[in-house]
């Protein structure tokens, strides 16, 4: 009978995940000490993620980074608990930019003399609270006049609705 062992990592593989841990090393250079407390990592890993973020030269800073990801490589779990919260930071980054964008389009579609009606109804159906004359003033405004005040300013308008529906 034959035995059947998992195959270590190639070491092509071996090094596209050293790699892989040495960036997010990096990147753990840039988070909020909020978001490192998350991490929940032990006292050695905090210690030279400071280490490293106090390094101001170049060559030391490097060096420094490359030592947390060499900690990082040992510690798998605390490897994972960072790339799970780099991946959620990124996901709600992209979320609040796919949300600047509706809100843009939405500005956009107000601004258009033939979708401002269309435009306005979905605008009170996102925004109940949102004062629907200002934004048909502003949009008229805009149409009329081609300044870039008012199409700026429903943007705001927009914008603070959006957040006030957010608390």
């Amino acid at each position: 009978m034959e035995d059947f062992r998992e195959a270590p990592p190639s070491r092509g593989a071996a090094k596209r995940r050293a790699q892989q841990i040495e960036e997010l090393a990096w990147q753990a250079l840039e988070l909020a000490e909020s978001e490192v407390r998350r991490l929940g990592w032990d006292e050695t890993l905090l210690a030279e993620l400071r280490l490293a973020r106090q390094a101001r030269a170049h060559g030391a800073r490097r060096r420094q980074t490359k030592h947390l990801a060499a900690l990082l490589r040992r510690e798998e779990e605390a490897a994972a608990a960072l790339e799970q919260l780099l991946v959620a930071r990124q996901g709600r980054r992209q979320a609040q930019v796919e949300d600047f964008h509706q809100l843009e389009r939405l500005r956009d579609r107000l601004c258009a003399a033939e979708t401002l009606d269309e435009a306005l109804h979905e605008a009170l159906r996102l925004f109940p609270a949102c004062d629907a004359e200002g934004l048909a003033a502003l949009a008229l405004n805009f149409q009329q006049s081609g300044d870039r005040r008012p199409y700026r300013e429903i943007f705001r308008v927009l914008r603070a609705a959006a957040e006030r529906g957010r608390a």
